[in-house]
């Protein structure tokens, strides 16, 4: 990346300065992984086994600032913890910045309105926290696909219908066709 945006990248399989696992975030992060289950809609053990818990929590409080997630935190648990129940117009593009980091593995550009209020001096850019993110998305489990270039499903697995994929019928060819 380029060093306009200070997101940490974890070094995968070089651990931390503290010694511990890049990927497995500590308890301390468990509340943000108990608000990503609630935007997402995958469960925790999904979310873990992405390995991204640590840089993602990171890359937000790095982009919108640990007070600003603090007012959503009060703002959620104000929705009765239904993000789409969220009123502030703030809290609401923080919910959705976090999401689509999930999905896409891609920190978006937050409303102007957003980020004016944030007064953050950070640039108000869309980018892509590690490769690691674009492989781990959880956009490629929403329909049991495949990030191209990056984690093929294996030989001779094309010949498979997806899960939940309709029955088609097999076309016949008939006497005399071409």
């Amino acid at each position: 990346m380029n060093g306009r945006h200070a997101a940490p990248t974890p070094d995968p399989g070089h651990g931390t300065d503290d010694g511990s696992d890049p990927g497995k975030a500590p308890e301390d992060h468990a509340g943000f992984v108990a608000v990503s289950v609630r935007l997402t809609g995958f469960d925790e053990f999904d979310l873990r086994a992405t390995g991204l818990v640590r840089l993602y929590h990171d890359t937000t409080l790095d982009q919108v600032g640990r007070p600003a997630v603090g007012r959503f935190l009060a703002d959620l648990d104000a929705a009765g913890g239904d993000p789409d129940r969220i009123t502030d117009e703030t809290s609401r593009d923080i919910a959705r910045a976090i999401t689509h980091l999930w999905y896409l593995g891609v920190w978006p550009q937050l409303a102007r309105s957003t980020h004016a209020a944030l007064r953050r001096e950070r640039a108000n850019t869309a980018f892509v926290v590690s490769p690691e993110a674009y492989t781990e998305g959880l956009v490629w489990r929403t329909f049991h696909g495949h990030p191209p270039g990056a984690k093929p499903p294996g030989h001779g697995t094309w010949a498979a219908a997806p899960p939940g994929a309709p029955v088609r019928p097999v076309a016949r060819r008939t006497e005399g066709a071409a």
